[in-house]
């Protein structure tokens, strides 16, 4: 995981690594083989091992109608 000058996380590294996880789970488990698998999981991991800011915010379904997301 590439850093910046302040010690954090690059955040393109995550949201490259979100994109290539996303891409991976789209290929049917029938056609992964394990080399496949490996790779998923250490995408996965580097995910999850980098802090995570969560963030709540609002959209609006109508101009009635928001929902947190």
């Amino acid at each position: 995981m590439s850093e910046n000058s302040n010690n954090t996380p690059n955040p393109l590294d995550i949201i490259a690594m979100v994109k290539c996880k996303s891409s991976l789970e789209g290929i049917p488990i029938e056609m992964q083989n394990e080399e496949y698998k490996d790779i998923l999981t250490k995408v996965t991991n580097y995910i999850n091992n980098c802090p995570h800011h969560i963030v709540y915010d609002y959209i609006d379904i109508n101009p009635e109608c928001s929902r947190t997301m």
